[in-house]
């Protein structure tokens, strides 16, 4: 971040949202990681909602997109201002990105780039790009965005950290807003553009050089198997934490996340009762729902997989496994560092095991309750989890996934993975009925199901879930041993 960057975006704040400072505005910052600075303090109107995208995590970093072309992490037409600067320059097609940038944007939505018309080679990890007024207003075109604004610095302006050698060229354009008919034929029109672009692409790895570039990030570390006392190792620092859940501190401060599901987690857990009851969660991420499960009164088992099978890949052709795999390492890193982080401050006793569901010893459960929240999706066999999981479970099986309407009542699952969209993390969308029928073949007929809202604190957005509570047939017609050493 330079200062002629910085005084190019004052600019705007001023001119194009100074007099917008009362409304509740979505602000996203794409290549927002702070390299010697950032644009946040520039959007710190108590209304407005800013949030820092990148491609690995970092200071400034709120959430880390998967692609720069395909951002399944963004909804459609949920953002009001976008802003980019010195980032398109690493941006091998950024076409593309402009197609995701219109996407996002709500009908009358603003966006600006800033990025170098001239300067030495720096490449973050690469460097491919120069752009004059005329590439910049292509760009706009290209995505059906209107400029508004487009012009290049082509003289020196005085800046003392030596910026004016970059000679930033501006564009700012809007998302037009014709109708919802015009609307849909120009988002369909993106969507078909978008399509044929990301058809087998391929976003080569950063050269080894480059490597140093990426944000480096401690080792995760694993609580051990028995109860933990926190107070016997030293918690990892706040600065080292990466929260997928928004929380409260014991200390009254509050940290944002990706999901914030503070407001409405009971309906998120189906109303469950958990006094005195043991628990099994599969996937707790930075433990929200453990700690909220404990407090509740329940003894919580939290199971994460080993860091060298972070996920189910989707085979997708030409896609880079191995880089990704390391890339999301240090997300996975964070979060398990948040974990820990919370595990200590709340003085919990919360049990954090590291092992595959298939692979979890005899001696640990049976458990009253399983909890699967928002994992099936990420599962290549979203049954054979929950068969796994109802082995180990005696009453209650309860899984929340994002409910989509569009599927309609049948037991059915819509592959997401597709070999045209470069991501790889994401497998199924799930009918609740899938779920209950899956659950009463796995002896857990009694099935409830609710519908409900959750918040994704990344851009406000209250998305649709269901919930499915279900307990097991009494008697169960293969009764579960009771191992007499288990703990619970």
């Amino acid at each position: 971040m330079h200062t002629s960057s910085r005084d190019k975006m004052r600019l705007f704040v001023e001119q194009y949202l100074g007099a917008r400072r009362g409304e509740p505005l979505v602000i996203h910052d794409l290549g927002s990681q702070d390299v010697n600075g950032s644009y946040r303090d520039l959007f710190d109107s108590p209304n407005w909602r800013y949030t820092g995208l990148d491609m690995v995590p970092g200071d400034n970093v709120d959430l880390v997109l998967k692609t720069p072309y395909t951002w399944r992490e963004v909804a459609s037409g949920s953002v009001d201002v976008l802003v980019s600067g010195q980032a398109f320059e690493h941006i091998r097609y950024v076409w593309i990105t402009m197609l995701e940038v219109a996407r996002v944007l709500k009908p009358g939505g603003l966006c600006i780039v800033i990025a170098p018309s001239s300067g030495p080679e720096h490449r973050y990890p690469v460097d491919c790009w120069r752009f004059y007024p005329d590439g910049m207003a292509s760009l706009a075109r290209f995505a059906q965005l209107d400029p508004v604004q487009v012009k290049t610095q082509w003289q020196d302006e005085g800046h003392d950290d030596g910026s004016d050698v970059w000679h930033d060229s501006v564009l700012v354009c809007r998302k037009p807003d014709h109708g919802p008919w015009w609307n849909l034929k120009s988002a369909l029109k993106r969507w078909l553009q978008h399509r044929s672009l990301v058809q087998g692409l391929s976003d080569p790895a950063p050269l080894p050089e480059a490597a140093a570039l990426r944000v480096a990030m401690p080792a995760p570390a694993t609580l051990p198997a028995a109860p933990a006392t926190p107070a016997a190792a030293e918690p990892p620092a706040l600065s080292q934490c990466r929260f997928y859940h928004s929380v409260d501190l014991p200390g009254g401060e509050s940290v944002k996340g990706e999901w914030d599901l503070r407001p409405n987690v009971d309906a998120y857990l189906g109303g469950v009762d958990f006094a005195g009851r043991s628990v099994l969660e599969v996937g707790p991420a930075s433990g929200f729902l453990s700690f909220h499960m404990e407090a509740a009164g329940a003894r919580v088992t939290a199971l994460e997989p080993p860091m060298e099978h972070l996920w189910d890949v989707a085979p997708v052709p030409g896609f880079d496994v191995a880089g990704w795999r390391q890339e999301f390492a240090h997300v996975i890193t964070g979060v398990r560092q948040s974990f820990q982080y919370l595990h200590h401050a709340r003085a919990s006793r919360v049990r954090l095991i590291v092992a595959h569901l298939d692979a979890l010893p005899e001696s640990e459960g049976p458990f009253d309750i399983g909890l699967l929240a928002s994992v099936l999706l990420h599962c290549r066999s979203p049954f054979s989890v929950m068969e796994q999981l109802a082995r180990r479970v005696r009453d209650t099986l309860i899984v929340t996934e994002v409910y989509d309407a569009n599927l309609g009542d049948l037991p059915v699952c819509r592959l997401l993975a597709d070999p045209a969209i470069p991501q790889v993390h994401t497998w199924w969308a799930l009918t609740p009925a899938f779920v209950i029928q899956s659950l009463g073949l796995l002896g857990f007929p009694d099935a409830r199901l609710s519908i409900h809202h959750q918040k994704r604190d990344v851009d406000g957005a209250m998305v649709p879930m269901f919930t499915v509570v279900a307990r097991r047939a009494w008697p169960p017609q293969q009764p579960t041993p009771r191992n007499p050493d288990a703990r619970f």
